[in-house]
């Protein structure tokens, strides 16, 4: 059973700057690791672990950007 003042809050601690924060680390995060493991050239190892990593960050910048969207949506009023 929810207390009132928790359904009033978002699901991000900063509400939307903690939603813009997440949005941008993610977004560096996903970018840097796929350009760190396509000019390292160091083997395949290391190119695997990146593209890993970029497909993990890339489907947490999904969660992340949806969550924003809600996070503008409850702060206009919609």
């Amino acid at each position: 059973m929810a207390v009132k003042w928790m359904d009033r809050q978002g699901r991000t601690p900063g509400g939307v700057v903690g939603a813009w924060w997440n949005v941008v680390v993610c977004g560096v995060i996903a970018v840097g690791s796929l350009v760190s493991a396509l000019t390292a050239g160091h083997g395949s190892e290391r190119l695997f672990f990146g593209i890993g990593v970029f497909v993990i960050t890339a489907a947490l910048e999904v969660v992340f950007v949806r969550n924003l969207r809600q996070q503008m949506a409850r702060r206009r009023g919609e």
